[in-house]
């Protein structure tokens, strides 16, 4: 039977219109993005993939870009990561307006001297543009606020980076069931949370997060079919410390845990 009430069609198109909405803002969310009931979809991008921060200067800067046609409002925000609490790290300015395919110079700025750190602290950055309201049609138009978020290292005075931290990275083994990872080097390593354990080329969760920080100790489960000491290596996948990816490397398993 067709059901032609004009009262019970809009109705049907009502709910097929929020269906459809609902599921493109989850799919939306699912792509790692933040929700706006704006017009439009910003379009910020900092001129690199990470801040690098000497506490000798005392201050850095990045050039942000609005490749949208329409100005966007940028909010600037800078993120604790465990450890780097005690450093303060303001961004100059945290708000502003980028016009339309314009750029944003925003510096980054120690509140506090920190000449007695002896390695370096991770924070992360998060660029966020919001568009601007429209005028038009009131119908419910979904935008999206994309938020770019980016590390930002702090290097103590007088280090020098080094280029492949990875490089200084160990690994010994724990049990014949678990592995331990070792930054005993003064620089953040970034780094795929997966590895590949050798020689059996067998994949294994290395990491939670995507750094290892400067004196950071980090057991891993090993898969129920491999022994540890049946394992010779791992194969990690690192960032350079100027936020590009490089070949896979490998770190040699150093024997049994002797600390």
């Amino acid at each position: 039977m067709c059901v032609r009430d004009p009262v019970f069609q809009l109705f049907s198109r009502f709910i097929m219109s929020s269906i459809l909405h609902a599921v493109r803002a989850a799919l939306l969310i699912c792509w790692g993005v933040s929700i706006s009931w704006l017009a439009g979809a910003t379009g910020l991008k900092p001129d690199s993939t990470i801040v690098q921060l000497s506490a000798s200067d005392g201050q850095a800067q990045m050039a942000v870009t609005n490749t949208e046609a329409l100005p966007m409002l940028m909010n600037v925000v800078v993120m604790d990561l465990p450890g780097s609490e005690s450093l303060t790290v303001m961004p100059l300015p945290s708000v502003a307006r980028v016009e339309g395919n314009g750029r944003q110079i925003v510096r980054f700025v120690l509140t506090e001297s920190a000449p007695d750190i002896k390695k370096q602290y991770l924070k992360r950055v998060s660029f966020e543009g919001i568009p601007p309201k429209t005028s038009g049609p009131k119908e419910a138009v979904l935008a999206v606020n994309v938020r770019q978020i980016i590390p930002l290292v702090i290097s103590p005075p007088g280090l020098v980076q080094e280029a492949e931290p990875w490089t200084q990275l160990a690994i010994v083994r724990k049990s014949e069931s678990a592995m331990e990872l070792r930054n005993d080097s003064p620089f953040v390593v970034r780094l795929r949370t997966q590895a590949e354990l050798l020689p059996m080329n067998t994949p294994v969760q290395l990491l939670v997060d995507t750094y290892v920080l400067p004196g950071e100790h980090i057991a891993f489960e090993l898969p129920r079919d491999v022994m540890a000491s049946a394992v010779t290596a791992v194969r990690i996948s690192p960032a350079s410390p100027w936020g590009y990816s490089v070949n896979p490397y490998e770190i040699h398993v150093a024997g049994n845990e002797t600390r």
